[in-house]
């Protein structure tokens, strides 16, 4: 926790720490080939080595979930676009403490860096290029 910034929000000291249970990965999403680390600023991109990963293999597109939609969805947003990767966000795959605050800010960046689509557009592009396979 010593490494963290200043939060304002409690809960980043509380629950959203390693360790944590509810910071386990759902193994209904899990992937064997997924690569994970921790973050300690809004966006994925700050101080973490995704940058080289996704130089690495040679990725251009990055599908951004997560909470808070106002915050370190956003963030993550914002730096993917400026990287310049492809943003998609499956707008049911995130969301906010308040429902006008995920809609108001999914509507900004839909009109400006990410292609706000639904989860089952991402399922099926994801199933057609073999990631994964469509469920019943």
């Amino acid at each position: 926790k010593d490494e963290l910034p200043y939060w304002k929000v409690g809960p980043v000291y509380e629950d959203l720490v390693v360790g944590h249970p509810g910071m386990e990965i759902d193994p209904r999403i899990a992937h064997p080939d997924d690569y994970q680390f921790t973050k300690i600023a809004p966006s994925i991109f700050f101080g973490t080595p995704l940058l080289t990963f996704l130089a690495r293999h040679q990725i251009d597109t990055t599908i951004i979930t997560g909470c808070t939609t106002s915050g370190c969805v956003r963030a993550s947003i914002n730096d993917a676009f400026s990287y310049g990767y492809r943003v998609i966000v499956p707008e049911s795959c995130c969301g906010d403490q308040e429902l006008s605050a995920h809609q108001a800010n999914l509507a900004d960046v839909g009109r400006r860096y990410a292609d706000v689509v639904t989860l089952d557009e991402v399922t099926s592009w994801l199933s057609d290029l073999g990631r994964i396979e469509k469920s019943a």
